[in-house]
């Protein structure tokens, strides 16, 4: 194997790590383990377990839609190093299992009471490998669900508070809503694919209703967390700014939904107020 061929093999795992998602969710899952009050070697085991069990996710994700990737325009955004070829199936389904099996060492070891929501995750990514999921509602319902139980599993290294509870909640709308805001971006790309979305079964005006009302209970949900948790003032001022700055945005997207403005404000949605929150918890709880 010659510098190239190295070099395109170590290309096509980053992309099966998936690092711009993954990410996000192993933030999710360590924000609860600290909102649950645990040691600092626990929260980083879990975070670990849970960043392992996405990357299971979205690389088994890449295997079950080698064939819809290879179609025009999705091939070029999707970035899939198994419909590009550039690694077989077979290499991608051990490694999404390899790190399946090590979340689910982890979280044996660490947080036996974890493998709850561990499991019922795993169901899911199985569930959506085989397709199980199709409808919008349906595939809203499930990313929505990942979120809160990313959360739970967190959470289950500590103490479950009330507010754990709330934020769990808070992650599923805030997930379902962010669902609406990334099928109106890819609307134009999806309608020469079979996949369906919310915009294709609603229509982009309807799925911006539908995003704004879930991101508003979403809202709700973060300020009712402040105030039946032991948060510090610096949780609330941060959670001001997320809610204000999403009000903002879901304000403009409501008034003007279009691919072209989801396509901007996905980023700042999507990782921004991610950002926000994860940090508001964490600072609320800490200090």
């Amino acid at each position: 194997m010659n510098k190239e061929q190295l070099l395109e093999k170590l290309i096509a795992f980053i992309y099966l790590l998936r690092p711009e998602r993954t990410i996000m969710v192993a933030s999710i899952t360590g924000t609860a383990a600290v909102a649950s009050g645990a040691q600092w070697q626990d929260i980083l085991w879990i975070t670990l377990a849970g960043w392992c069990l996405a990357v299971s996710g979205f690389s088994l994700d890449f295997c079950a839609d080698k064939e819809l990737d290879k179609l025009a325009p999705r091939e070029k955004i999707r970035r899939n190093p198994i419909a590009r070829e550039m690694i077989s199936l077979p290499v991608g389904i051990v490694f999404s299992l390899s790190f399946m099996v090590g979340s689910f060492v982890i979280t044996l070891l660490k947080s036996p009471f974890g493998l709850i929501p561990w499991g019922i995750i795993v169901l899911i990514i199985i569930g959506l490998a085989f397709h199980w999921f199709n409808s919008p509602v349906a595939r809203g319902l499930t990313l929505g669900g990942l979120q809160l139980l990313y959360f739970f599993m967190g959470a289950t290294v500590g103490t479950i508070y009330d507010e754990i509870i709330v934020l769990a909640i808070m992650f599923f709308f805030a997930m379902f809503g962010g669902k609406g805001v990334t099928d109106i971006r890819d609307f134009p790309q999806d309608q020469e694919t079979p996949i369906q979305t919310f915009p294709k079964r609603f229509g982009i005006k309807r799925t911006a209703q539908i995003t704004a009302a879930s991101l508003s209970v979403a809202y709700v949900l973060s300020l009712v967390a402040f105030f039946i948790s032991d948060f510090s003032n610096l949780y609330l001022y941060l959670d001001i700014v997320f809610i204000v700055t999403g009000i903002i945005i879901t304000g403009l997207f409501l008034y003007k939904a279009s691919p072209e403005l989801a396509l901007r404000i996905t980023m700042v949605y999507m990782m921004g107020q991610g950002v926000i929150i994860c940090l508001a918890i964490i600072l609320g709880k800490l200090f």
